[in-house]
């Protein structure tokens, strides 16, 4: 019994040892910035008066499904677009495919706070997967003028 008990503890002590000199190797193999802190990441948040002249956007949040689908012989595609509350700018998006060029899609103004889950596409491709852009046109909501984009990749699949 004791030999088992010793055997046991052994096997346990190498596993141990082994899991330790990986983790280790990992930590060595990374290397982080000694000015790194915990935390979670804080949007900025728009004092008003400040930055009056700004154009363009210090940040803009998207909301994309990467992985929109189309159903078979349907135009109907859950593409998921919107503009989340926490932007000040409109948006519109296009949907592109990226070997042709070829638009797909393109959506009226969407205000902040606004979304789109299912859009109905203008050309439906053939059965298959494609890979296509959507193109978040950012406008300034005074002046209605076009101030950046900002591409999101996607994977549209044409279900058989």
């Amino acid at each position: 019994m004791k030999v088992i008990i010793a055997g046991t503890l052994i096997a346990l002590a190498l596993l141990l040892s082994a899991g330790c000199s990986q983790s280790g190797g990992k930590e060595r193999a990374y290397q982080f910035a000694e000015e790194a802190k915990d935390g979670e990441y804080v949007l900025p948040t728009h004092v008003p008066g400040q930055n009056g002249d700004q154009k363009e956007p210090s940040y803009f949040m998207i909301q994309v499904n990467a992985s929109p689908t189309v159903s078979r012989g349907g135009k109907r595609c859950n593409l998921m677009i919107g503009n989340p509350a926490e932007n000040e700018q409109y948006v519109k998006v296009k949907l592109t495919l990226n070997d042709t060029g070829e638009e797909l899609f393109c959506s009226e103004i969407l205000k902040p706070g606004e979304r789109n889950a299912y859009v109905d596409l203008e050309q439906v491709p053939e059965v298959g997967e494609y890979i296509a852009t959507a193109v978040f046109m950012v406008y300034d909501p005074d002046s209605m003028e076009q101030i950046t984009e900002i591409d999101a990749g996607v994977l549209l699949t044409i279900e058989k």
